[in-house]
């Protein structure tokens, strides 16, 4: 990715952080507050160290450099962590990967993983160099995320000097918590003096001994929140070194514009809505990439597949009216989504898995759960490999530019017919395949028939999707669009059960798998429900399927045809 997507603006905007703790890792649980006055603080924190049965332990006040760092394209944020160094003298540097997690009036609740880092020499290359090499459980998820060129992408942002002095608080020789009263400062950029600013923090102990312990601490923080009047913490020292240094993150490069179909004019051309649609498909699947390379979100997997499949639709939708060498990218979106739907299939199987091991205790499902972790861990290992290979670099790098360029200049005279004009044939055309497919199902319909309309229904929908901006009416084509949606629903659950049933199957037969008799005929069962869901999926079929028929598509015909 160009290192220009790193930039400098005058003002920060609200970061979209979202929580990203979804692993068991430890859980950093913290109230945060500002003061004016940390003397203040210091002093009621020793008038209250011998009262009542908490005991508050002082020690002496160090000072530590905090180095935060992520890639030119911002990929760490976009996976939804802040990458820090601490550097304490005397102490090892320890590199922490921390979740954006929730915050609520002061409490922030996140996700952060730790490592000791062996720095050969302090400051520069020498760091990225360390942080790159790290084996633990940070450096493997670094490489996950940074990919094959990770020593090359990773750039310092800025960093934070705090001199801190930490309290512990006590009950009965047991810690609860650990209270840092900090001085911060953090450089700005070369016209701007350092931003500083005085905080107090509250860490819960991981090692608490009970889950009493919490509601202890808590009362402890409202009592000292409200004798030294300190006020919630409104942004992370990580969302005030961005602001100090003029940065915003960005999910994905500039890939030009209009960038998407609502920035559009009143009356677009053809081919300006399909590149319009192409970079906002494309930048959602760039936004999924690093989450997914992490591994630890089936969401993003999920989603990322989704923007796959827009592409590839709007791809083939438009054909005719882009340049001829946009149509190669197609395959290659193509390998990407079978990539991913191998990881998601195995993820839904995994979740009806344990949707039933807890409805229906059924515990003989245990190692055909482990056995499809384990496919599932392989899996993800290809998907990584692929992400990684300079096939999806190249990729990348020319639908990027694609989309940068102007289409417009090298396209044929297709490029520049109204939308308005062009897509109700379009969408026509594939409402006439999927009737054709639907029409033609039968109670003893194979499964190949019943994906194959699902494909088409799923053409139809995207089609739609993509024409609704353009039309005044759009409370209509949003009905039509649910019942459609519904269709598709159907079909996919049909479809995940057809799938799930051939890999009971298969792993039943695989005797190389090991698993015990109990498993096996667990396994029938499990198919047997799958085979019970086909079914009732199935009987459930022509009422959703002819509600995309008759009076709705009449309806949606006529506003297509008169968009105005």
């Amino acid at each position: 990715m160009p290192e220009r997507s790193l930039r400098r603006r005058g003002r920060i905007r609200a970061c979209n952080m979202k929580p990203t703790d979804t692993a068991k890792h430890q859980q950093e649980v913290e109230w945060q507050f500002d003061t004016d006055d940390l003397d203040a603080v210091k002093s009621w924190l020793r008038e209250r160290a011998h009262i009542g049965d908490l005991q508050l332990r002082f020690d002496a006040p160090k000072e530590h450099v905090d180095g935060y760092y992520d890639t030119p394209d911002w990929r760490i944020f976009r996976a939804g962590y802040v990458l820090r160094i601490r550097q304490v003298e005397g102490e090892p540097a320890e590199v922490t990967l921390k979740s954006f997690g929730a915050r609520r009036d002061g409490l922030r609740q996140r996700r952060e993983i730790n490592e000791q880092l062996h720095l050969k020499r302090a400051g520069g290359d020498s760091i990225i160099r360390s942080i790159v090499r790290a084996r633990g459980p940070v450096g493997q998820r670094l490489k996950a995320v940074l990919g094959r060129r990770a020593a090359h992408t990773l750039r310092h942002l800025f960093d934070a000097r705090t001199r801190r002095q930490r309290i512990g608080v006590y009950q009965d020789s047991a810690q609860l918590a650990e209270i840092a009263l900090d001085e911060v400062s953090i450089a700005a950029d070369l016209r701007h003096k350092p931003m500083r600013f005085l905080r107090v923090e509250v860490e819960l102990s991981p090692e608490a001994p009970s889950s009493g312990a919490r509601d202890v601490v808590a009362a402890f923080v409202a009592e000292m929140r409200a004798a030294c009047r300190l006020q919630p913490a409104a942004d992370s020292k990580f969302e005030l070194g961005l602001r100090a240094q003029h940065l915003q993150p960005e999910f994905a490069p500039d890939l030009g514009q209009p960038a998407g179909a609502a920035q559009l004019n009143d009356d677009p051309r053809i081919g300006d809505l399909a590149c319009a649609l192409l970079r906002e498909h494309f930048t959602r699947f760039l936004k999924q990439e690093p989450a997914v390379r992490l591994g630890e979100d089936n969401e993003a997997v999920h989603q990322m597949r989704v923007a796959t499949r827009r592409l590839r639709t709007a791809l083939r939708l438009f054909r005719d009216y882009l340049p001829s060498a946009a149509q190669a990218l197609r395959d290659e979106l193509r390998w990407v989504a079978r990539l991913l739907g191998k990881v998601r299939d195995l993820d839904v199987q995994l979740a009806h898995l344990a949707d039933w091991r807890i409805n229906d205790a059924l515990h003989a499902l245990d190692d055909v759960t482990a056995l499809l972790t384990r496919r599932r861990e392989q899996a993800q290992a290809k998907l990584l490999r692929g992400l990684n290979s300079a096939r999806y670099e190249r990729l990348v790098t020319e639908l990027t530019g694609f989309l940068r360029d102007d289409a417009s200049l090298y396209a044929g005279e297709q490029y520049m017919k109204p939308a308005r004009q062009e897509m109700p044939g379009l969408i026509r055309r594939r409402y006439d395949k999927l009737r054709k497919l639907g029409d033609a199902i039968r109670q003893d319909s194979s499964p190949s028939e019943y994906h194959a309309l699902r494909i088409q229904c799923k053409r139809l929908r995207y089609a739609l999707e993509f024409a609704t901006p353009l039309y005044q009416k759009q409370k209509a084509a949003r009905a039509y669009l649910s019942r459609l949606t519904a269709l598709q629903d159907l079909l996919g659950l049909l479809q995940d059960a057809y799938v799930a049933i051939e890999e009971m199957r298969r792993l039943s037969l695989a005797s190389q798998h090991g698993l015990s008799a109990q498993a096996i005929f667990a396994l029938g069962e499990v198919s047997q429900r799958y085979a019970q869901q086909a079914e009732a999926l199935r009987a459930q079929f022509p009422q959703v399927y002819r509600r995309i028929k008759g009076k709705a598509w009449k309806k949606l015909w006529r506003i297509l045809r008169c968009p105005l």
